[in-house]
């Protein structure tokens, strides 16, 4: 945890310092910024997470346990706030004891959540390869790693590597986790659901960039973003990918001019945070509070599982 910190201070310095530097240009940018553009962005910055919460619920659903999207959007907002804290169990902590909460047993409540995240940030790899061609006029360095990440998360679909990820998971636990694994084709189609999330996340990150640089790429910023995201994930101690997704963002967005790209990464960051704090506001009172009685710890009959 210590560690974490650490790095996001180091990060948030990093963009700081940068910011500062090219102060002059930035504050000039941001007089000029385009209102319109910039409530677009933010427009788009709500939708993008509560997509994230419709591509939890078809997860769950997914899992046996299908549950209206009225509940899972507040369980979502409500969960994901833990994000901010150091360590990276927090959110899947929050989002799984109000799934639980709500009545999905404990080990499909956990473990849907896990699944969703990494369906989240595969989706990421997936649209930020597809965007390679479109962006970069040659790939080089640690963004070349990006690469394999779609076809090894792919393949940890298939049930034939799933099956023993959740019976290894019932060992650790010492108790069957009762979860039905979906088969690859379903996987896929979850996986797939999760795409629009980072259009709507980088179309985001473009309209605040556009505000600033009417010359801003969308291609560019939407890989920028995507891969920012995934790096802000991977980095698990970091608080919400703090500083991380700023200095990664910063590396990949192309000249976009002097403070532009660290004053979209801010602008962006600020955006987020926003709708993220006021979602937990307005989900606080649909939230449960306390157990479900038909939220059984105990693990139900063993699962079915599909190939």
């Amino acid at each position: 945890m210590a560690v974490g910190i650490a790095l996001a201070l180091a990060c948030v310095w990093f963009v700081g310092a940068r910011l500062a530097g090219d102060w002059p240009e930035a504050r000039a940018a941001l007089a000029d910024a385009s209102v319109g553009w910039l409530v677009l962005g933010v427009v788009l910055a709500a939708g993008g997470m509560t997509a994230i919460a419709a591509g939890w619920r078809a997860v769950l659903g997914a899992l046996g346990h299908p549950r209206p999207l009225r509940l899972v959007v507040p369980w979502y907002y409500a969960g994901e706030i833990g994000k901010y804290l150091p360590g990276g169990l927090w959110p899947i902590v929050g989002r799984g004891e109000l799934a639980r909460r709500g009545g999905v047993p404990r080990g499909v409540a956990y473990s849907g959540v896990a699944l969703s995240l990494g369906l989240l940030y595969l989706a990421a790899a997936l649209v930020a390869c597809a965007l390679l061609p479109f962006a970069l006029d040659e790939l080089d360095g640690p963004l070349a790693l990006v690469l394999l990440v779609p076809p090894l998360g792919v393949a940890c679909l298939h049930p034939a590597l799933s099956n023993r990820a959740v019976a290894l998971a019932g060992r650790l636990l010492r108790r069957p986790l009762g979860v039905r694994v979906p088969g690859f084709a379903e996987a896929l189609g979850l996986l797939l659901r999760y795409v629009p999330v980072w259009l709507l996340v980088g179309g985001a990150t473009w309209s605040f960039a556009r505000a600033l640089n009417p010359d801003a790429g969308l291609a560019r910023i939407v890989l920028a973003t995507a891969v920012s995201w995934l790096a802000g994930f991977v980095v698990v101690p970091v608080p919400g990918g703090v500083g991380v997704r700023e200095v990664v963002f910063v590396a990949l967005a192309g000249d976009l001019g002097p403070g532009i790209a660290t004053s979209t990464a801010v602008l962006a960051r600020v955006a987020f945070v926003a709708v993220d704090a006021a979602g937990a506001l307005l989900s606080a009172r649909v939230a449960p509070r306390r157990p479900s009685s038909t939220a059984p710890d105990a693990a139900p009959p063993a699962p079915r599982t599909t190939g």
